[in-house]
C-alpha cells in the first residue's frame, strides 16, 4: 500500500509508487498531478493506462479529471543540496496544477524522507509560508521526515526560481 500524507487538502508528500493499485489509490483521493523526485525510477509506466488517450473518457479513474499529470524530476537521493532550479521546476508544475480547481499534487521520492517532503517544503514556499512554519507543517503530518529540511539553503533561493507574475 502506498505511504503518503496529505500536508493541505491540496497537496500530499510521500513515498514511492511501486504498483497501479498504488495510483488507483491516489486517484481515488482526488490526485490529478504526480511529481517523481527518484533518479533511481520513473513512474511513467504505471501511471500510463490512467490518461484518457490510453483508456478513453468513460474510465471510472477519470471521472473527475481527464488525465493524470506528471512531471518526471528524478535527482538522486545523495544527501547533497540540490540547486534551486532544480526545485524549481516542481515548483512551477505544482503552482500550475493548483492553479486550477479540483486539483491536488503529490510529489514523492522512494521513502517519503527527504526529496518529496523537500519538494512539498518549497512548494509551500511558493505560496508565502514562513520556511519554519512550513517544516513544522510538514512534520506535525509526516513525522518521518529526514533531515532539517528549512536549514537546506534552498530556502534562501526558493524567490530565484519563482516567475514575477505579468502584470
Amino acid at each position: 500500500m502506498i505511504d503518503y500524507t496529505f500536508i493541505t487538502s491540496r497537496l500530499a508528500t510521500g513515498a514511492a509508487i511501486t504498483t497501479e493499485k498504488d495510483v488507483r489509490v491516489l486517484v481515488k483521493h482526488g490526485v490529478t498531478h504526480i511529481i517523481d523526485c527518484r533518479a533511481e525510477f520513473n513512474d511513467q509506466s504505471l501511471i500510463k493506462g490512467f490518461n484518457e488517450a490510453d483508456l478513453g473518457p468513460t474510465h471510472p479513474a477519470l471521472k473527475s479529471h481527464a488525465k493524470l499529470q506528471y512531471l518526471y524530476n528524478g535527482v538522486p537521493d545523495d544527501g547533497q543540496p540540490k540547486p534551486a532550479a532544480w526545485f524549481g521546476k516542481s515548483i512551477l508544475f505544482a503552482l500550475d496544477a493548483l492553479s486550477h480547481r479540483h486539483t491536488k499534487v503529490f510529489a514523492h521520492c522512494a521513502a517519503g524522507v527527504n526529496r518529496g517532503p523537500s519538494t512539498t517544503f518549497a512548494i509551500l514556499l511558493a505560496f508565502g509560508f514562513d520556511p519554519i512554519a512550513a517544516e513544522g507543517f510538514i512534520r506535525q503530518r509526516r513525522p518521518q521526515v529526514g533531515l532539517p529540511i528549512r536549514m537546506m539553503p534552498l530556502w534562501q533561493s526558493t524567490n530565484s526560481v519563482i516567475p514575477e507574475p505579468s502584470l
